[in-house]
């Protein structure tokens, strides 16, 4: 009998170590490079924990600031240490994101420091393009929301579009505002992303790079800070949380 235990024991064990081992083979590293339009509403962490829900193993960070240029991650402004990060970290995913405005009047300069990072990348690194929304104060009041928006526009002008995946998140504000109007995407500043906007941005996010459909996904998200206690990344109504799900598989997967 004892000699049972032991054997049942070690093939136990043996399990729980190849079990532990594939599930470390299959992490994925996922790097966020951005500004506010990037860590509203906690995204990054909503993202890994889309990805969790899912049984996804992906572990996801974040260099990021307020108004920050991929010109200032570049050249470590605001504190940043971007360049530090890819160097001494293998990613399997990294997401970039521009100053809102640059796409529109600086896109020269974004191609410029978007290449000069994709340049310090091994080839097997998946890069993505965040394309962000137009806000009242850049937009066209008469602009049709079923066209290409500017942003997105000058982006693939540039061929950015060419080495790296776009995340349509602009496509997909315009498309859940001409079909939800009545839901706001936006905090009062008219800028930044409100809740439902954050959520809208992370279900496009999470479809891109897993190729999943967001549809199903749980529309509040919960974590502890460093002291242990519970907070709450997102909350979303259920009705809302649908439609940005619906709205997300009809721009990734254009169904």
């Amino acid at each position: 009998m004892k000699r049972v235990k032991q054997i049942f024991s070690l093939t136990t064990l043996i399990l729980f170590v190849n079990v532990s081992f594939i599930f470390s083979q299959n992490e994925e590293e996922v790097l966020f490079i951005g500004n506010s339009f990037t860590f509203y509403w906690n995204l990054p962490s909503i993202v890994e924990k889309m990805a969790e829900e899912r049984s996804l193993n992906w572990n996801v960070t974040q260099s990021t600031a307020g108004g920050a240029t991929l010109k200032d991650h570049w050249n470590g402004d605001k504190k940043l240490i971007t360049r530090e990060l890819i160097r001494t970290k293998p990613y399997t995913s990294i997401i970039f994101q521009d100053h809102s405005t640059y796409p529109i009047i600086a896109i020269d300069t974004t191609k410029k420091y978007y290449t000069q990072f994709k340049n310090l990348l091994p080839l097997n690194t998946k890069t993505y393009f965040y394309s962000t929304w137009m806000y009242p104060k850049m937009d066209d009041s008469n602009r049709n929301l079923d066209t290409q928006n500017p942003i997105e526009k000058n982006i693939v002008k540039a061929n950015i579009n060419k080495s790296s995946k776009l995340l349509m998140i602009g496509r997909a504000f315009d498309t859940f505002k001409s079909k939800y109007p009545e839901y706001k995407l936006l905090t009062d500043d008219m800028k930044h992303p409100s809740p439902n906007g954050s959520y809208l941005a992370a279900c496009v996010v999470f479809s891109t790079l897993s190729n999943q459909s967001s549809k199903g996904l749980s529309r509040r998200y919960i974590g502890k800070d460093s002291n242990g206690k519970k907070i709450y990344y997102i909350i979303l109504e259920t009705e809302v949380a649908k439609k940005c799900q619906e709205i997300s598989d009809l721009i990734v997967f254009n169904k």
